[in-house]
């Protein structure tokens, strides 16, 4: 008896895995209040360590896609995962600053670089190709679930127990349910249980030649997606990191921020359906055209916010236009240049986004410290958005790698 494709239950475990290490990393900005109170670190100090974790994690992308080109995504992600766990563990012991910028700045980092986006991306796109883009953005949902759920429960552990009791829960969620599901349930090919892609063996559709890394790096099509997809991560941690301790500025709870967090990660999974169910008839470069302006938008809005309720309006149209982007850009990355070196290919896309993530979060920190107020931060992302859409409006989407020669920028 033939087994069942196996694909919808490695696209169900990938979601799950992102909700684990999105949800984990991107907490940060809810400890900064409580770490604040107890020791006294700035708002800068703090967020450098956040901007190292960003640094960290964009340096780490195309280690990571190596070690997945080489010895597969399953146990690359899983180890990750688990050190991930770790570090949680680790930071409920914290008491001095050095401390922070290690477990979360680092460790932290290091295992969401493999256990993230690009890692898994990597994964569902080797079970898919005819469906990749639709697995990909239901895969990807685990990004709007982890921040919908995990950061409110961190909101609410740290206002209503300590800052190290929500280090230990979110810790053991990792190490107890993401890792062992892994495992457990993940395979990293198709071919090695005798399936085939999209689990149909009889499929005369021919998946585009994979290009190495020496060869995208050539592309035109490769540097205005992945200069595009910078200001969405100067943005993107700018506003996750800094939002909740803005929304204390303007007199919410300390667990006002993780809810908002929460909203936006709602909208966020809606569009990610949206877009994914688009993906099949429309353009990626159209879909993210909109998604960067909508972004940009939003954050003008939250610029000269001064009041609560705007907050939440920022949130519905942030939320909209935020984790979609990812999909769209590692789909039309992977549909360009195949599979077999897409680690070491979008590990260097995500290199670049981190760096601008870590100088976003810096940025934001710094100008909240000299100006007293976030709106000049947020303004810089707005404008850095709309060259986002520009860089986007600027792309060529041809069908298929024969067009590839004709994109070299050399």
């Amino acid at each position: 008896m033939n087994r069942p494709f196996l694909g919808p239950r490695v696209v169900f475990v990938s979601f799950l895995t992102l909700i684990g290490a999105f949800g984990l990393n991107l907490t940060a900005g809810q400890f900064f209040s409580p770490l604040h109170g107890i020791y006294g670190w700035s708002l800068t100090t703090l967020s450098l360590a956040v901007s190292l974790n960003m640094l960290t994690w964009g340096i780490f992308q195309p280690v990571m896609g190596r070690l997945i080109d080489r010895f597969g995504p399953k146990p690359v992600i899983a180890g990750s995962a688990a050190l991930m766990g770790i570090a949680f563990l680790l930071s409920s012991t914290i008491t001095q600053i050095w401390q922070f910028f290690v477990y979360y700045g680092i460790l932290t980092a290091v295992g969401f670089a493999g256990c993230g986006s690009m890692a898994n991306s990597v994964l569902v796109s080797r079970w898919y190709v005819r469906n990749r883009a639709v697995m990909l953005a239901r895969s990807s949902m685990g990004m709007n679930v982890g921040q919908l759920v995990l950061l409110p429960l961190a909101g609410m552990l740290i206002a209503y127990t300590n800052f190290r009791i929500a280090f230990l829960v979110l810790g053991f969620m990792m190490l107890l349910i993401i890792v062992p599901a892994f495992l457990l349930l993940t395979k990293n090919t198709p071919q090695s249980i005798g399936q085939a892609p999209d689990g149909d063996p009889t499929s005369t559709f021919t998946p585009p030649r994979s290009a190495p890394l020496s060869e995208a790096l050539q592309s035109r099509v490769f540097w205005l997606a992945s200069l595009a997809f910078v200001t969405c991560g100067y943005s993107l941690y700018m506003v996750t990191i800094h939002l909740p301790k803005y929304a204390v500025d303007l007199g919410g709870a300390l667990d006002l921020g993780g809810r908002l967090l929460g909203i936006a990660a709602a909208a966020s999974a809606v569009s990610m359906w949206i877009t994914g169910q688009l993906s099949k008839t429309h353009r990626k470069k159209i879909l993210l055209i909109w998604l960067y302006a909508i972004r940009a938008m939003a954050l003008f809005f939250l610029a000269v916010s001064a009041h609560l309720w705007q907050l939440y309006v920022v949130a519905v149209l942030y939320g909209i236009s935020s984790m979609p982007i990812i999909p769209l850009v590692t789909g039309m990355i992977s549909e360009r240049f195949g599979a077999n070196a897409l680690g070491s290919i979008l590990g260097s896309t995500w290199l670049l986004h981190q760096i601008f993530a870590a100088i976003g979060v810096f940025v934001g920190g710094y100008l909240r410290s000299a100006t007293g107020n976030y709106h000049l931060s947020f303004l810089t992302s707005a404008v850095a958005l709309i060259m986002g859409a520009l860089l986007t409006a600027a792309l060529r989407e041809p069908g298929n790698m024969a067009h590839l020669r004709a994109d070299r920028t050399c």
